[in-house]
């Protein structure tokens, strides 16, 4: 009779504690989803220009995503359109973008001008590249770099821009590329190419017809 007591009290002992377990792991997993979906609005709404004001909270900036931003699907892909204050006019277009990196994938947002013909933003906001190295991608001076390229067709090689290392880049789309940080440097600039000649050959078709 005392061993039937005893193992009923463990298996309640245990079921109590995974009770437990479970719950604070689906607090925590809603938070982080949250939190998650909060960072990635938060990044939309940067690499589209569209400033909150100073000291905003997340609801206002919320809000502010909700009124500017509209998300909609195009070629089986999410676009985020940026609108200006009076929802009137199209300000830029916003696209999720991934590629492999050297230890992981690597995600980015990237925005390009109303009319399609240059990047207006760019921002990588997860990845698992080296710190102080590859990491440097997630830096603003890298990523700034690429405000304003041009989006012409693909020369020769298959790309629109190039990344060169610093101080060697002779054409306006050369850019300048992470010192001792080569093989990042070429998945970027190999991934990043294949999403922009994505947008001009597939996407950006298909958004002048739905505008």
């Amino acid at each position: 009779m005392k061993h039937i007591r005893s193992v009923l009290y463990m298996f309640f002992i245990t079921l109590v504690f995974a009770a437990g377990v479970s719950g604070v792991k689906v607090l925590n997993q809603e938070r982080i989803t949250r939190n998650q979906e909060l960072k990635l609005r938060r990044v939309i709404l940067k690499v589209l220009d569209i400033k909150a004001p100073a000291g905003a909270d997340d609801s206002v900036m919320l809000k502010l995503f909700d009124k500017r931003v509209k998300s909609v699907t195009h070629q089986g892909r999410p676009v985020y359109v940026g609108y200006s204050k009076d929802g009137q006019s199209i300000t830029g277009y916003a696209i999720p973008v991934q590629g492999s990196g050297v230890w992981g994938t690597i995600y980015g947002m990237l925005a390009v001008g109303p009319k399609g013909k240059e990047v207006s933003g760019l921002a990588f906001y997860k990845h698992s590249e080296t710190p102080g190295l590859g990491g440097r991608i997630s830096e603003p001076w890298f990523q700034k770099q690429f405000k304003g390229l041009k989006l012409t067709r693909a020369g020769a090689d298959g790309k629109i821009f190039h990344l060169k290392p610093p101080g060697t880049g002779t054409g306006p789309n050369d850019l300048d590329a992470i010192t001792g940080a080569s093989l990042t440097t070429a998945a970027v600039e190999n991934f990043l190419n294949k999403e922009l000649n994505f947008f001009l050959t597939k996407l950006w078709g298909t958004l002048k017809e739905g505008k």
